[in-house]
């Protein structure tokens, strides 16, 4: 139960790493996200390759939620 416990553990920790790693950078001051979207789904497919599929799925439906994000923008001005 440990070592299943401790395999999971470092997975996530590994998983939560890598999507720090790839998360978009954002601007306090301005109050925007900006995201590759190629970047991600470029990433999401080398995961799967590699058999994660997990990470490449949340990575996918970051990529997802920026185009929706960009897509619902509504312009002020």
């Amino acid at each position: 139960m440990l070592r299943r416990f401790t395999t999971v553990a470092l997975a996530a920790a590994i998983a939560s790493g890598a999507l720090l790693a790839i998360a978009p950078a954002q601007s306090a001051s301005a109050g925007t996200i900006t995201c590759d979207v190629n970047a991600l789904r470029d990433r999401a497919h080398q995961l799967r390759s590699q058999g994660n599929w997990r990470l490449a799925n949340a990575l996918d439906a970051q990529a997802q939620a920026c185009e929706d994000a960009d897509n619902n923008m509504h312009r002020w001005g």
